[in-house]
């Protein structure tokens, strides 16, 4: 049923102008969601992409510890409970890196939304800024 209601709000934001503020709402909710959002659909391939990978390597690294870690338990030679526990810690590492891998792309994510929203109409405001320079200084012109 959550899908059901995701997909037409999504659909109708698309269809709106873009919000900084529901982009990056989208995005923090749903992998991808605010580059969908902001109709940078490469970006959000991307986004989904990556944040799958690293979902799926922890899971695989995760599942990979408890496996070591039980098989240390099970075992009765000194040798092979050491070996496994060793293995155990060091898919547990790589375990917590990929948290932390989900967890920075899901931030840049996240601002790349933010920006990417708020960067909507720099095309139709382009025209309104010039730089201008005269005799080693540089200024900025607004017309409104």
């Amino acid at each position: 049923m959550k899908k059901l209601l995701i997909i037409p709000l999504l659909w109708c934001s698309i269809l709106m102008a873009a919000n900084p503020s529901r982009a990056m709402l989208y995005s923090a909710v749903i992998p991808g969601g605010g580059q969908i959002y902001n109709k940078a659909y490469i970006k959000a391939g991307i986004v989904i992409s990556l944040q799958a990978w690293n979902i799926g390597r922890a899971i695989h690294n995760k599942s990979e510890a408890d496996h070591l870690l039980k098989k240390s338990h099970e075992s009765s030679n000194p040798m092979d409970i050491l070996f496994y526990k060793a293995r155990s810690e060091e898919f547990h590492e790589k375990y917590t890196s990929d948290i932390w891998w989900i967890a920075i792309t899901a931030a840049l994510s996240v601002i790349d939304a933010y920006v990417d929203a708020h960067l909507a109409d720099f095309d139709e405001k382009r025209d309104t800024l010039h730089l201008k320079f005269d005799e080693g200084k540089v200024g900025l012109e607004y017309r409104f």
